[in-house]
């Protein structure tokens, strides 16, 4: 599997602008407010056009180029929330945009319509809406429903932690709209204007990280949508959509976050060359997170063309497992450099720390879940 290395232009684009524009902003990761005049400026330069990615290997359903844009914004501006935001962003149009079904190959085409256009501008964004209270979003559990109508349909249900929701124009709602033989749930995907009759868009949740890039909730009760409204092949939003949004969001946000290690590994270098002496060990610690680093990118382009060339029956887990486990030692590497005083590093290195640590906190039990079943589809080769 060859990775392509056309990213080079895109992420030369992206980083020159974080490096202008969200580097000099002080205390970005601190806000609670989500900085709309950044947003406009990311949208006048074009950077939140779904079609953006042009040429070969920069299609617009590229995961790689997505990732390497990411890496790109966070490598240049040293924050993670924007890149997350700018992700989402692209992501959840892409989702709007499918032609075919997850087996059929998925061509990416613009957007059609006022909202399209918003979002090619930057002016209007969609938030992809699937976990639930309780439930996250687990098949089995998830509640909300989608009841055909003489006019459409009635959504009722809650929609929780939904990334972008704050500022969403419209939300891709995933909702029940079957059961199947064997009483396994059916889901469909709906395009909800955040002004539809019914839903009520919750005040937004702060999570502890990630900031500034807004989470949110949504309560939809009696709300009614046309049958243009409906995503895609009903019952077939599972497979078709959600499954296929989480494979490539999990490999697409390994951008980001060596982008993050990359902005760290060069602060610390550069704290370590202007000091008088270095220590022999904090010079070979340096290299082993050097290696580190080089070695997540490496996972993280893999597992993103991986994706783009479908080579893998069940998505990049494994891989996507070796790079979580890399950043979880990479951040605590540098956090036993960091106990010594003389290496304390300026913002907004401690809130990139802050901001790693929480999410592989986080995603830690998850990744245990990943490795049980990984480990059980390979017991049954040979029971």
């Amino acid at each position: 599997m060859e990775i392509k290395r056309s990213v080079c232009t895109i992420e030369k684009q992206f980083f020159e602008f974080a490096h202008a524009h969200i580097r000099p902003l002080t205390g970005l990761g601190t806000l609670t407010v989500f900085p709309e005049a950044l947003w406009e400026k990311m949208g006048a330069q074009n950077l939140l056009n779904p079609v953006l990615f042009k040429g070969k290997g920069l299609a617009a359903n590229s995961c790689l180029a997505i990732t390497r844009a990411g890496r790109a914004l966070v490598h240049g501006g040293g924050n993670l929330g924007m890149a997350l935001s700018w992700m989402v962003h692209h992501l959840a149009a892409r989702s709007l945009s499918f032609s075919g079904d997850a087996t059929d190959g998925q061509k990416l085409q613009a957007v059609p319509g006022p909202l399209g256009s918003a979002i090619a501008k930057g002016k209007a964004t969609v938030s992809f809406a699937v976990s639930e209270p309780g439930a996250g979003a687990h098949p089995k559990y998830m509640a909300a429903t989608a009841t055909q109508s003489k006019a459409g349909y009635v959504l009722n249900g809650e929609k929780i932690y939904l990334t972008n929701g704050p500022i969403a124009h419209a939300f891709v709602v995933i909702a029940v709209t079957g059961v199947d033989e064997g009483g396994k749930k059916l889901f469909s995907a709906f395009l909800v204007p955040k002004a539809s009759r019914g839903l009520t868009v919750l005040p937004p949740m702060e999570i502890g990280f990630f900031n500034p890039s807004p989470h949110g909730s949504i309560c939809m009760k009696e709300c009614r949508v046309p049958d243009k409204a409906l995503l895609g092949r009903k019952d077939h939003a599972h497979k078709d959509r959600v499954l296929a949004f989480r494979q490539i969001e999990d490999a697409a946000m390994t951008g980001p976050v060596t982008g993050a290690m990359a902005f760290l590994l060069e602060a610390l270098a550069r704290k370590m060359a202007n000091q008088a002496t270095t220590a022999d060990g904090d010079v070979k610690r340096l290299g082993g997170l050097a290696v580190m680093m080089e070695t997540a990118e490496l996972l993280s382009c893999t597992a993103a063309a991986g994706v783009d060339d479908r080579a893998f029956d069940s998505g990049p887990q494994a891989l996507l497992l070796a790079f979580k486990n890399i950043v979880r030692e990479f951040v605590a590497a540098i956090g036993e450099l960091m106990d010594n005083p003389s290496m304390t590093l300026p913002d907004p290195c401690g809130i990139l720390i802050h901001d790693l640590t929480s999410s592989a906190r986080i995603g830690a039990s998850i990744s245990q879940i990943q490795q049980v079943k990984l480990g059980r589809t390979i017991l049954k080769k040979y029971l």
